[in-house]
């Protein structure tokens, strides 16, 4: 009974009368016009901003367009005279090369010493080479996306194909390769010797046309090549040259060097 008396005496419950207590007055109620005459200035002001960066932008648009086009001669201009440099180089070698055969031909020692010697530029790439051997000219897929695109691994694989298949000299796109020249990714380009290439790459390989084909197949950088035509699209043609002209590396310099015959 004591319940059904305490429901009849108290027929509310008491938390909504604390919450009617603990309610706000109408004054005490925030403002809402002002928060919109608040955020209006904030937005008036923003556009403000916003208008003024774009003027800036747009005064500062002819400037930064003559800082641009003269940054592009510039750097044609250090590509012309490093052009012109190294053909200087390449020429002041040839006659350096044309002294010391004079100078070594006298006697049969000097023939043996030049014939060690031509053999050594060769496997170091000072000097050009010309005679039969492959041509590959590998290119990304068409209409390529992230997958179908050739990266420097791929690259490698190539050439490191083309090595062991009996290539005695090696160039991509005009670049020599030595047992120093890295071939690597920068952001999206590929280098060799640091020089950023575009596809396609023409990798030309001096050796037997008798046996390089059938060995490059075999060997796993031909493999590697065959498996990226097929799942990706890669494009690739390799075919036999009678004459291929592979040239000297041109950044090529001496590291180490000593006095040679007794102290």
């Amino acid at each position: 009974m004591s319940l059904l008396n305490n429901l009849m005496a108290h027929p509310l419950d008491e938390g909504y009368a604390v919450a009617a207590r603990t309610r706000p007055s109408q004054g005490d109620r925030p403002n809402k016009s002002r928060h919109r005459v608040i955020l209006v200035i904030a937005l008036a002001a923003l556009g403000f901003l916003l208008a003024v960066a774009a003027s800036q932008n747009y005064r500062s648009a002819p400037a930064a367009e003559t800082q641009r086009k003269e940054l592009i001669t510039r750097i044609n201009e250090a590509d012309t005279r490093l052009n012109d440099l190294r053909a200087q180089q390449t020429k002041l070698a040839d006659e350096v090369r044309g002294l010391q055969a004079g100078g070594l031909s006298n006697s049969s020692s000097g023939a043996a010493l030049q014939q060690q010697l031509d053999n050594l530029e060769l496997q170091a790439g000072a000097v050009a080479v010309t005679g039969q051997g492959l041509k590959a000219v590998v290119d990304d897929a068409k209409n390529a996306d992230k997958e179908g695109r050739l990266l420097d691994v791929d690259l490698q694989q190539l050439v490191n194909g083309l090595w062991a298949s009996g290539a005695e000299a090696i160039s991509v796109n005009g670049h020599r390769l030595t047992s120093m020249t890295a071939i690597r990714s920068a952001g999206s380009a590929i280098t060799v010797d640091y020089t950023s290439l575009t596809p396609p790459y023409t990798v030309l390989a001096i050796g037997d046309t008798a046996t390089m084909p059938a060995r490059f197949a075999q060997s796993s950088g031909g493999q590697w090549v065959q498996y990226l035509v097929s799942n990706y699209g890669v494009r690739s043609t390799i075919t036999t040259e009678d004459s291929l002209l592979v040239p000297a590396d041109a950044t090529i310099a001496l590291r180490y060097a000593k006095v040679g015959g007794p102290k």
